[in-house]
């Protein structure tokens, strides 16, 4: 027998073993650090015609672009809320101002009637949310819709073919339907007040308040991306967010666009610019 290749075998299945057990450790501190978040998702999801300007009784700015804002998640996680603090503000800002509809607007979109979506411009309306984009319907990213139940524009608006936002809303309007998160607002009544039906305004800052969805809010597709803003303007639009989630396991991380201390987590992609003007305006083929 020779005992030295024993001695051996064994070293190196204590290597293996405990190169194992270093790697278990390693995940899971960087589970612990905070994995969750995959990328915020900043959909262009219409580009006014000339013709959407002509809506009676709304103003719409040519040239408007309306944004939708999704956090993009781990199977599990949960968009729990959007914040501003003394030393991490959250804002959505323009160089000119925001779009709200003057008659079915709302501050968030469970506000807003699904049997009025196909009215003029409701649909461009900006808001806030925690994954719903109207009554009864929760927000997905167009290409993850089918072109079922697609929103009819009654009124003849919302038909450009602009081919900077992709597929166009009157092929896949981004809707799905099902039970919608209620949005819980905390010390921001006067800061929403730019989001209102009535008021248009050229900033939404938050320095200590949040909107939030208190039992946490999941994706309502496998890639677990939740609304938590559309925002329509012709300026050129940028954000600095704040949010927090919560893990499978219990717990929850926080992600801040600057200045993380403590058990923040750092993620540049919370910060936002668009470009200044569209550079691409092709037009896309009806289908």
């Amino acid at each position: 027998m020779n005992f030295a290749s024993i001695s051996i075998e064994r070293l190196e299945m204590f290597k293996m073993l405990l190169i194992g057990v270093l790697l278990t450790m390693m995940m899971a501190s960087l589970n612990s650090l905070g994995q969750g978040l995959e990328k915020i998702i900043v959909e262009k999801y219409y580009v006014a015609e000339d013709h959407d300007t002509t809506a009676p009784g709304i103003h719409l700015a040519k040239n408007s672009v309306t944004y939708r804002v999704f956090v993009d998640m781990l199977p599990g996680y949960k968009f729990q809320a959007a914040y501003g603090s003394s030393t991490h503000e959250l804002r959505f800002t323009t160089t000119t101002k925001f779009f709200n509809h003057a008659d079915y607007g709302g501050i968030v979109p469970n506000e807003i009637p699904e049997r009025n979506l196909g009215s003029y411009l409701l649909m461009l309306d900006s808001w806030i949310s925690a994954g719903a984009a109207a009554e009864g319907n929760l927000g997905i990213l167009k290409e993850e819709d089918n072109d079922s139940g697609t929103v009819v524009n009654t009124t003849g608006f919302l038909q450009s073919t602009n081919d900077a936002m992709g597929i166009p809303p009157r092929v896949r309007d981004g809707l799905i339907k099902g039970t919608i998160p209620k949005v819980i607002q905390f010390g921001i009544a006067k800061e929403v007040e730019m989001l209102d039906k009535k008021i248009s305004g050229n900033e939404f800052k938050l320095t200590n308040g949040a909107w939030s969805c208190m039992e946490g809010s999941s994706g309502p597709t496998p890639g677990n991306r939740v609304l938590i803003a559309q925002l329509t303007t012709d300026g050129v639009f940028s954000f600095e967010l704040n949010i927090q989630i919560s893990k499978p396991g219990g717990g929850s991380e926080k992600y801040v666009a600057k200045n993380a201390i403590e058990e923040e987590i750092l993620f540049e992609g919370l910060n936002f610019k668009s470009e200044r003007t569209l550079v691409n305006s092709k037009k896309i083929k009806s289908k």
